[in-house]
């Protein structure tokens, strides 16, 4: 059991955040049937007094509430970086998901509504609303498989911010784009009895009619070892892949991070 879990570590690890697509099956779920509520928070934050006061400040935070076979999904991020007056880096996103839970039926309604925004990106501003057919395919001793499908409505507010010189247009101008799409996700999760959460989970996005052509993709992986039943260690590697970006940026975006979670 344990050369099995440190294997599966090393393919994490060295297996190819946010912006476009949010990696929601990173979020908390409740996988313990008997727990009511979990939750977790990663902040830092960081000042400098230089010639202009230096300001960072990130937290992510996600909790979900179980309630009479029902389960709401709240969570939110926040990147901030100020040099005196001026705004360096700023980022983040507003998710929250709605979901049924009945212990007999695999097949569940899953509507959602997110807002995020990238600045170094260039991603302005960015909404989304729609709903998945969530399935369990499998679940059983605190490991769970889960795969998702649904359509979505999609606005994105782009600017040339994250363009290199070389690639900006003589007069750039804002963008601004909305379309109807389809989205699905697989994702497995294993709380594994040596202290570790390996959580894992692809997604998929695209026209209906550009299905299989220019679709966007993304993945994240991650693995928490858990000092305490509320404290951890999480090393996490997210990707997003667009093959048709609205402005000329990079088509590959990854993100690796370290951060102590508190949880509940």
């Amino acid at each position: 059991m344990k050369k099995a879990i440190i294997l599966l570590m090393l393919v994490l690890l060295f297996h190819l955040s946010e912006s476009q697509v949010l990696h929601t099956e990173s979020f908390a779920v409740i996988l313990d049937t008997s727990k009511t509520i979990k939750g977790s928070f990663t902040p830092d934050f960081k000042f400098q007094n230089l010639k202009k006061d230096l300001l960072e400040f990130e937290n992510t935070t996600d909790i979900t509430f179980k309630f009479k076979g029902n389960a709401i999904t709240i969570a939110n991020k926040i990147e901030l970086s100020k040099y005196g007056k001026e705004t360096l880096l700023s980022g983040g996103f507003l998710y929250m998901e709605y979901r049924r839970i009945i212990e007999k039926r695999r097949l569940v309604l899953e509507p959602y509504a997110q807002m995020h925004w990238s600045d170094p990106r260039g991603l302005e501003l960015k909404y989304a609303s729609g709903f998945n057919f969530r399935y369990r395919l499998y679940y059983k001793n605190l490991i769970g498989m889960y795969i998702g499908s649904g359509p979505f409505y999609e606005f994105e507010r782009w600017n040339y911010d994250g363009v290199p010189d070389e690639l900006l247009p003589p007069n750039p101008q804002k963008i601004e784009k909305q379309d109807f799409k389809i989205g699905s996700y697989i994702s497995f999760k294993w709380k594994t009895p040596i202290n570790l959460d390996i959580d894992i989970s692809l997604y998929h996005q695209s026209k209906l009619n550009e299905f299989f052509y220019t679709p966007r993709l993304a993945s994240s992986s991650s693995i928490k070892y858990n000092f305490t039943d509320h404290l951890g260690l999480i090393v996490q590697y997210q990707t997003i892949y667009d093959y048709a970006p609205v402005v000329p940026i990079d088509k590959l975006f990854n993100v690796l991070s370290t951060t102590i979670e508190v949880s509940f």
